[in-house]
């Protein structure tokens, strides 16, 4: 069933975020980030792994990828040990980022900037790791040009206008887009999602998604993007709790933010006018029931990301089903070719690339595509909206192809 988006243009004007609110002042990235940034530990590599996999295709994808700064997340994913991808050219606005890039990649062809690469006629796939306020503006140059595109988390930043053009780049250039939510991969969500499809909960009541990222030090950015940085601009390692698991979107939400009292976060300290540290949203479902999700900065040394489900039918939290399905389905990630580790973000990574890899294999639709990705990521916008009024119950748009 599809969930159809009803006056999506009419919250521009309401919202009122544009699409240039960014003009912020330029920065290098620290290339040796003080300690491990929460949710980039490794998990381990077991020989589980990758039992059972067998190849769908002997060929390689010839792959461009764009960003290396403070997260390093171009190299993150493996794309360079996947044995159907060929990394065939990256890129870094600051040279030395680009030649690491190129080095961790094991990659030859570089060029100056995303604009540029996007020319390149032998590449088939790019994976845009740049700045948040950056992820639209580039998946849309990347679709012009022909390619599919992977994108790191939100989809879009801030702007509700960006959402509604990526949207249409993607409907107009038939090419693949998918968003690289790495909650979608948890071990936890990924068996909520293969549960609540085979009826093992029944409709959702309640859900909630929960994603803390403590603040002790502002993490390099580039023009300082996440200075001040709003809580539920970056939603969606929540969202995907709700989003993710049933694939449906959110239809309406009343939210509240707070203030650790962070520096970076008092009022005419950074560009955004953002004094909320941590905003907890209640979102309405389009299955009429309700979901908490929230991110937070501002509670002391403490990461990472969670969530659990309650249906009519049964409940999970963690790896642990309740419920009345007595013989459930396969809740196991399906398997990584050797070699392509499951990586950080709770061992998401590697599936997250192996998933866009095979949806252009096989020709088939990705888990996070544009509907998804923007239906996580865009009721975040909304519901500082609703920070900022009080509280007060605000309509979300919802996305459809």
């Amino acid at each position: 069933m599809k969930w159809e988006s009803t006056s999506r243009r009419a919250f521009l004007q309401a919202a009122g975020v544009g699409a240039t609110a960014f003009g912020l002042a330029g920065s290098a990235f620290a290339q040796e980030p003080q300690k491990v940034i929460p949710g980039f530990e490794q998990a381990p590599v077991e020989e589980s792994t990758s039992k059972g996999w067998t190849p769908v295709s002997d060929r390689k994808i010839r792959v461009g990828i764009v960003g290396y700064g403070a997260c390093r997340f171009g190299a993150a994913f493996g794309f360079q040990d996947h044995p159907n991808v060929e990394v065939a050219a990256v890129s870094d606005l600051f040279p030395d980022r680009c030649a690491a890039l190129a080095k961790e990649c094991r990659c030859e062809k570089t060029y100056p900037s995303l604009e540029e690469l996007v020319k390149d006629d032998t590449l088939e796939a790019v994976f845009v790791a740049t700045d948040a306020p950056s992820h639209a503006r580039h998946c849309i140059e990347v679709l012009k040009h022909g390619k599919h595109v992977a994108s790191a988390v939100p989809a879009v930043y801030g702007s509700l206008e960006d959402a509604e053009n990526l949207l249409e780049a993607v409907k107009s250039s038939g090419r693949k887009y998918m968003m690289f939510e790495t909650s979608s991969y948890h071990a936890d969500c990924y068996a909520m999602r293969r549960i609540y499809q085979a009826g093992g909960f029944g409709r959702l009541i309640y859900s909630e998604g929960e994603y803390y990222h403590f603040h002790s030090h502002q993490i390099d950015s580039y023009k300082n993007w996440r200075v001040g940085s709003i809580p539920l601009w970056y939603p969606t390692h929540s969202t995907a709790y709700y989003v993710g698991v049933t694939d449906k979107p959110f239809v309406s939400v009343s939210c509240t933010g707070s203030n650790a009292g962070f520096p970076s976060w008092q009022p005419g300290a950074n560009p955004y006018g953002n004094t909320f540290t941590d905003e907890i949203a209640l979102f309405e479902t389009a299955e009429g029931g309700a979901s908490r999700m929230l991110m937070c900065m501002g509670i002391r040394d403490k990461g990472g990301e969670t969530g659990r489900v309650f249906g009519e039918q049964g409940w999970m939290e963690g790896m642990e089903y309740r419920g009345t399905m007595k013989d459930l389905p396969d809740l196991s990630r399906p398997p990584l070719p050797p070699g392509l580790n499951p990586g950080g973000h709770g061992g998401s990574h590697g599936y997250l690339t192996h998933e866009f890899v095979l949806s252009i294999l096989e020709d088939r639709k990705p888990l996070v595509d544009i509907v998804q990705a923007l239906n996580m990521t865009v009721c975040g916008i909304i519901a500082h909206q609703s920070a900022l009024k009080d509280g007060e119950r605000i309509k979300v748009p919802q996305y459809s192809l």
